[in-house]
């Protein structure tokens, strides 16, 4: 790159860098006498610049010579930018130009994992690789049977790939239906398309709910925007022309104007993307509990195996053909062969099923954790309700200004901003958007401020919000609004103030009294979740009367429970988390309070909401629920989103959560009642200074039939169970019965031994027959309740456990037995039944 280049490049950042500066200057010279709100904007700006300042000199110090998103190389300096104005924007011919420079919002960052992730995944694990110097050594020894065990495993990599890449490709799909448009405008018209699509230079229009697509300047207009995912600031900030806007923040409030500034990789939030997808992981019980146990198996089978190596080649006099292929049996034994893989299927299964109710899974085990949520916190509008809200009557309260005048006010106060969301679609419906009065200064709708308002030349100044937000305290009047707030109407009011700009109370002049629409599938959905064990608990900016009424109409339980958050400070907004059911005139801030406080209560939260007002809230939330019609915003942090915006659709995810929870609960206990006992006989075997009995193909049976293809089966089985207990405590309740009696059987088949002098051979074949046979009475006691499926599924399997003795008998090292050897399996065989209920029933009184 030329020096010229180099020049004009630092140049520009320079210009940047001196913009901010003053930028910044003006801000701290906001007016002394401006209101605590307003002192609080400023020092977000003030942050928000810093923040810029830095990344503008990390871009200095990188090389500038940079391969634009579809890797066409393009000269910057040569470069034409366009200056497109607010009702034409961009023409096609620009367009296509923009694009043959490689000049759209296309990003490298991904959001999902590669293919060569998922392969790398699912092939390089720790137990893979232990399986794999394992083959190798029996290999070496000519011992090709016992290496039939790399069949399984192979299987077990390939089903977890092929799952993987389907979910994947299923929530790609999905997530290209979600939304992800922006409002451009384009050769005189208004249009959407995708934020892929988005060129240099291309005019945004941005109003409330908006993500800000790509980095830009406004142009035109006035808006205020949450920056939390960036900068960590919740404040809102106030931004106007010539301002900065950065891709990946929301719009709070206002409308405006955009010029595209970057696109694509030059865009700051690339740099902190995972931000925004992993900053609310959730912190899955499912996914620590599997990890314990294969960190606690790792620890234990390196030093097992060397000991078992030493062991055997003793007993077995050196000769390394053995001591290899017993030592394997031993260490294949006690990896618990796609547990862990069973976990990625059966949740990938989920989020396939899901997709197919247009339910979009944006984190793999937000499914678990949404199935063990105990309290369930919705946002009203949206939720409970259908987000759409009509005007019911104009109530005029004032004798200076007649019906007329007030409706022309409101109309004018409407028409002087662009906002789109329910409440202002109503009120234009009613009362028209025609400016009969210019507005020399506005301030758009906020869900921290509760109101807008405009100050017009000819007449004053005027606001239109919450009653108790704008009207001067009057008791006659305050009676009122809650009279008609206990009828579940929303009352906003139209004050005259003499500054909008202030939090000072006008004089009220009408109520316009609105009502929302319930959903008609709410009180059955609410019916569900009481039914289920779910607390309901309904967070609301509106008025606490109006909320709940609503909460009674859908049939939540102790509706009546309800209070105003308005005022309260942080320690009163959480001494009253657990009190009250319905809370009121609730801010972003205190949503977030209230759920953080619910989880310190030990509950598990899902929280589901539709506005950039939630975006808080549904960052703390254990599971994150968001419907497709509401916001970029909360769609974009939450975990699930409910492509259909039906909440109706929730018990579905709940119930599919809860199959898989409870199936691999079930199906985890076959793997660890194998990797219990090869422990313990292990653990038996090394301090009695015995022979270690198995070599891998005796653990054939048991693991293909028995562990392997019916824990897959089970895994995918209905079990719709209100998830009881801790994951990693019912596991081991379930395998360690099941251990022990397997333990039980090889001690009395020891002792048979040392009485009867039979070989080691017939000892082998004992041991492995008892152990199968063990194993189908806890598949047998895993299957109930009984259905046809699972009926076909063990009888099968013990079909092919017989057969396979009956005909292969020698491919699995069986050798003939006499009668009373097989009568004393067999009576080792009955007595396994009752002794593993015993031990069952006597762990349920032990709390782990």
């Amino acid at each position: 790159m030329t020096k010229n280049t180099k020049t004009i490049k630092e140049n520009i950042i320079d210009t940047k860098q001196k913009k901010i500066k003053v930028d910044t200057k003006k801000i701290k010279k906001v007016s002394k006498i401006s209101d605590i709100k307003t002192e609080k904007y400023k020092k977000a700006d003030v942050k928000k610049a810093k923040v810029k300042e830095i990344f503008l000199s990390k871009k200095k110090k990188t090389n500038t010579d940079e391969v634009l998103p579809n890797q066409e190389r393009v000269e910057k300096e040569n470069i034409i930018r366009y200056s497109p104005d607010t009702k034409t924007g961009l023409n096609q011919t620009q367009i296509e130009k923009r694009k043959a420079q490689g000049l759209t919002n296309v990003s490298s960052v991904k959001t999902s994992k590669s293919l060569a992730r998922i392969f790398a995944d699912n092939i390089l694990t720790f137990f893979n690789l232990i399986c794999v110097v394992v083959f190798v050594a029996l290999v070496m020894v000519g011992s090709i049977r016992d290496c039939i065990f790399m069949i399984v495993v192979l299987l077990n990599t390939m089903i977890g790939i092929v799952q993987e890449i389907k979910a994947k490709n299923t929530i790609e799909k999905l997530t290209l239906t979600n939304s992800n448009f922006t409002k451009v405008v384009r050769d005189g018209q208004q249009i959407e398309i995708y934020k892929k699509e988005v060129v240099l230079d291309d005019i945004l229009y941005l109003a409330s709910g908006m993500q800000i697509a790509s980095d830009s300047i406004i142009i035109d207009g006035q808006i205020e925007v949450n920056e939390s995912l960036l900068t960590g600031e919740s404040l809102p900030i106030k931004k106007g022309k010539g301002d900065t806007l950065m891709a990946g923040s929301f719009v709070s409030s206002g409308t405006c104007y955009a010029r595209v500034e970057k696109i694509g990789n030059e865009n700051y939030i690339e740099r902190l993307a995972s931000r925004a997808k992993s900053y609310s992981q959730p912190k899955s019980e499912l996914m620590f509990s599997l990890r314990f146990v294969i960190k606690m198996i790792g620890i234990i089978i390196i030093p097992l195996g060397i000991l078992m190596f030493f062991n055997n080649q003793e007993f077995y006099n050196g000769d390394l053909y053995l001591t290899v292929t017993k030592t394997a049996g031993s260490i294949i034994g006690m990896i618990p062969a796609g547990m862990f893989l069973l976990t990625s299927v059966a949740l990938a299964v989920g989020v396939i099923r899901l997709a197919k109710k247009r339910t979009l899974v944006q984190e793999l085990y937000c499914i678990e954790m949404l199935a063990r949520a105990n309290v369930l916190c919705l946002d009203k509008t949206g939720t409970l309700t259908d987000g759409s809200m009509k005007v019911r009557e104009l109530l005029s309260l004032n004798q200076k200004f007649s019906e007329k005048d007030t409706k022309k006010i409101i109309s004018s106060i409407v028409c002087s901003f662009h906002e789109n969301n329910h409440t202002a679609q109503a009120i234009k419906s009613y009362f028209g958007s025609t400016c009969y009065y210019n507005a020399e200064k506005t301030i758009p709708f906020s869900s921290e401020r509760k109101y807008m308002g405009c100050k017009f030349k000819s007449i004053g100044s005027f606001k239109i919000g919450a009653y108790e937000y704008v009207c001067k305290s009057d008791i006659k009047l305050e009676k009122l609004a809650n009279s008609y707030a206990e009828k579940g109407m929303r009352v906003l009011a139209l004050v005259q103030t003499d500054n909008i700009m202030s939090q000072n109370k006008g004089e009220a002049i009408a109520f316009i009294l609105l009502q929302d629409n319930i959903r008609k599938d709410a009180q059955k959905t609410i019916e569900w979740f009481k039914q289920n064990a779910v607390d309901i608990k309904v967070i609301s900016g509106d008025n606490p009367m109006t909320v709940s009424e609503i909460a009674r109409r859908v049939g939540i339980d102790n509706y009546e429970k309800y209070i105003s958050l308005q005022g309260m400070n942080k320690q009163e907004v959480i001494a009253s988390a657990t009190e009250y059911t319905v809370f009121g005139r609730v801010s972003p801030e205190q949503k977030a309070i209230l759920v953080r406080a619910l989880k310190a209560n030990g509950k598990t939260v899902a929280m589901t909401g539709d506005g950039v007002n939630d975006i808080l809230a549904l960052k703390e939330a254990d599971c994150s629920i968001a419907i497709a019609a509401g916001s970029d915003a909360a769609r974009s942090v939450s975990h699930l989103v409910l492509l259909d915006s039906n909440f109706s659709s929730m018990p579905n995810v709940v119930a599919e959560g809860r199959r898989v929870v409870n199936n691999i609960q079930k199906s985890s206990s076959l793997f660890l009642m194998k990797t219990i006992f090869t422990i313990l006989i292990s653990i038996l075997v090394l301090i009695f200074n015995r022979n270690y009995p198995f070599s891998p193909i005796q653990f054939m049976l048991l693991e293909t039939f028995i562990i392997g293809l019916p824990s897959f089966f089970l895994a995918l089985q209905p079990n719709y169970n209100i998830i009881q207990g801790k994951f990693i405590s019912n596991i081991l309740k379930a395998a360690f019965p099941a251990g022990l009696v397997l333990i039980l059987n090889m001690i009395a088949i020891y002792v048979y031994q040392d009485y009867t002098g039979v070989s080691t051979d017939v000892l082998v074949t004992m041991a492995s027959i008892a152990v199968t046979a063990v194993g189908l009475i806890i598949l047998y006691t895993l299957c109930k309740p009984f259905n046809l499926p699972k009926v076909v599924l063990l009888g099968s399997m013990i079909i092919a456990c017989v057969l396979c003795i009956a005909i292969m008998p020698s491919f699995f090292g069986y050798v003939a037995l006499t009668l009373e050897n097989i009568l004393f399996i067999m009576v080792t065989i009955l007595l396994s039944y009752p002794l593993y209920m015993i031990f069952n029933r006597s762990l349920d009184y032990i709390k782990f």
